[in-house]
């Protein structure tokens, strides 16, 4: 964000935006001139010349009409004389309707376009030389090797480069390869080759995180408060990468490539024997909630597209779900813990995955549901004194083994169990409002859910400041706002662990 300052501490990225410095985003324009055959009326107007309304309509401005015209023409519009008949300006009303509905339409596809708007323009990624390739593997094998060990390899790149059977063969077949239809970069398919077939845990070889900024707003800084704050915002930033009108990269005066936005939400890495895969569902609707090592989910998308909640139910649906996993003890929750096998081996978890989804319809269904969440939210039994606790929890959660009535040896009661590695984004929050981001790293880079963390915490502060102008009253969405998730059966459960699920308060679900 243009003046926001971003620090950054090893792997700890803290994006900080005061509330007396915040920037004011600068939204690009859409194209600045429609002509009269998409008007249909006199002359040409630019977007400065429609007024704004709610709900992102646009008015055209009151013109007078041009001099030279008797009054008997003024008259015939309707304007400072006496009204023609009401059929007349019935039509007149409905013809002016439709066209404005034309341009508005042209206006919306454009606006929507502006995300991608760039793709088809960016400069493919170069392929390097054979001997600047040969120069970075040398220069970076220097440290690694004793003496004798470089020499060795100095000799085998230099016969690898002058045996035309094999560097010079390589590099034409890579030349070649690159101009293939179908493909952004030369790196791509080997660039997540590479992760899906990496074979260790992912929770701390592959998904980084990112430690948020404290909200600065004392009042919001209670675990529910600050949840429903991040949540809120992460779905205005979802809806924007959906109907496409985020903002692009730009690196100064240059475009960057927006497609991994597109893989942020809704998606999910699934387990397979020797690789894994990856599935991207763009029309979910539901989030994911982790508590205690339980799970709900909740539909916050409507049918239109738009948030369906508003702050205030999505603040009670929270804070009933954290009071309904506080209401099992520990064992029970351990039990429902399935998120902590997202911690084992590529291999291991694929196996336990495929004898899951294997022994009911219900696991299955209940899974794909968890595959298909927008994202993750998790609210963690801890409270970090300091900001290398809330990295150590964001990264790979606290351990705390416990002893538990009904178990021979003690269980786990850490905050690892509260986790779904899978998914592509997890938003972490703590008791004390400390919170953090763990993302799946094989769809997409860190430099997008910075940005992704750096507007939703900016927004969390604009929306509190918005508020306050509004005399506190509670914002709501624009979306309906529907008292049930849409399709929902009740008692849908896991068939392993205990207890039953249900319905739960007319908006959330408890899997079991």
């Amino acid at each position: 964000l243009p003046h926001t300052s971003v620090q950054q501490s090893g792997h700890i990225v803290r994006a900080t935006s005061p509330i007396s410095s915040l920037p004011l985003r600068q939204y690009p324009a859409p194209p600045p001139l429609l002509n009269t055959s998409t008007l249909g009326v006199a002359g040409e107007i630019t977007h400065a010349g429609l007024r704004k309304t709610k709900a992102h309509s646009y008015t055209l401005p009151h013109t007078p009409p041009p001099p030279g015209r008797n009054k008997q023409t003024r008259m015939s519009l309707g304007v400072n004389g006496p009204a023609c008949t009401a059929d007349h300006m019935a039509d007149e009303k409905s013809s002016m309707d439709a066209k404005l509905a034309q341009a508005l339409s042209i206006l919306s596809e454009q606006v929507a376009s502006q995300m991608l708007g760039n793709q088809a323009s960016l400069p493919r990624l170069p392929i390097p030389s054979l001997s600047d390739s040969v120069s970075d593997f040398l220069r970076a094998c220097e440290p690694q090797l004793s003496p004798q060990d470089f020499s060795d390899t100095e000799r085998a790149c230099k016969a690898f480069l002058e045996n035309p059977e094999e560097g010079p063969r390589l590099h034409q077949a890579l030349l070649e390869y690159d101009q293939q239809g179908g493909k952004n970069s030369y790196l791509e398919e080997f660039w997540e080759r590479a992760y899906l077939s990496q074979r260790t845990p992912i929770s701390i070889n592959t998904n980084p995180f990112f430690v948020l900024e404290d909200d600065p707003t004392p009042a919001r800084t209670s675990q529910i408060a600050r949840a429903t704050n991040l949540v809120w915002s992460s779905l205005k930033f979802c809806s924007s990468v959906r109907d496409g009108t985020l903002e692009p990269d730009m690196q100064r005066t240059t475009p960057l490539c927006m497609s991994q936005y597109t893989r942020l939400f809704g998606t999910a890495r699934i387990p397979g024997e020797g690789t894994d895969t990856v599935e991207f569902y763009p029309d979910s609707r539901h989030i994911l909630i982790m508590s205690r090592g339980r799970i709900y989910w909740m539909d916050v998308i409507g049918d239109d597209g738009k948030v369906c909640l508003s702050q205030t139910q999505i603040e009670e649906a929270l804070r009933s779900i954290r009071n309904d996993s506080l209401s099992f003890y520990i064992g029970e929750n351990l039990n429902q813990a399935v998120g902590l096998l997202t911690t084992e081996s590529r291999e291991a978890w694929a196996r336990w995955r495929k004898e899951i989804q294997g022994a009911s319809e219900e696991n299955a269904s209940n899974l794909r549901r968890i595959d298909e969440a927008i994202f993750v939210l998790c609210l963690d039994d801890t409270s970090p004194a300091s900001q290398a606790e809330t990295a150590s929890n964001s990264l790979h959660g606290t351990s705390d083994l416990i002893s538990c009535e009904g178990y021979a040896a003690n269980v786990q009661a850490g905050t690892c169990i509260n986790r779904w590695y899978d998914k592509s984004l997890s938003i972490i929050v703590c008791q004390n409002g400390a919170a953090g981001i763990n993302f799946e790293h094989s769809v997409i880079d860190g430099h997008s859910v910075l940005r992704f963390a750096s507007d939703v915490f900016t927004d969390t502060i604009l929306t509190f400041a918005e508020n306050i102008r509004k005399g506190f009253k509670q914002h709501k969405s624009s979306g309906p706002v529907r008292s049930g998730a849409a399709g929902a059966k009740k008692n849908e459960a896991f068939e392993f662990g205990k207890g039953g699920g249900g319905l739960q308060g007319h908006l959330w679900h408890r899997v079991e």
